[in-house]
């Protein structure tokens, strides 16, 4: 599992974080922006996703294969499911739902990078 892309993957929800939550501040609702922020980043969660199963495909035996697994095929409904949910409530607080998701999909990706770095 590529280091780079968990680092970008890092940045672009990080990057997110701090906008959903300078959103919630300026008590805005979730725009046309903020969905093509999100869909880049479900890009980038995607590729993380693709290069995880590439390195089990091609031998990579992390010591926890199902936990590393069931990171990689869970890791890509978590921001379609933060979108739905601050789409479909637009209250104020809903934003932070997007905040909340963007953080877990980098505890996500980088705990799956962990994973992957100790193999059998």
């Amino acid at each position: 599992m590529s280091g780079v892309l968990v680092a970008v993957l890092s940045l672009l929800a990080l990057v997110v974080v701090v906008w959903a939550v300078v959103l919630v501040a300026r008590d805005r609702r979730v725009g046309r922006a903020t969905l093509v922020a999100l869909g880049v980043l479900e890009v980038a969660v995607l590729a993380v996703a693709v290069d995880g199963f590439a390195a089990l495909a091609s031998g990579t035996r992390p010591v926890e294969t199902a936990t590393s697994v069931a990171y990689l095929v869970v890791a890509p409904f978590v921001v379609p499911a933060g979108t739905f949910w601050a789409l479909a409530d637009r209250s104020r607080p809903s934003t932070l739902v997007l905040a909340v998701a963007a953080f877990a999909v980098i505890v996500i990706a980088y705990r799956a990078f962990l994973l992957f770095a100790v193999t059998k």
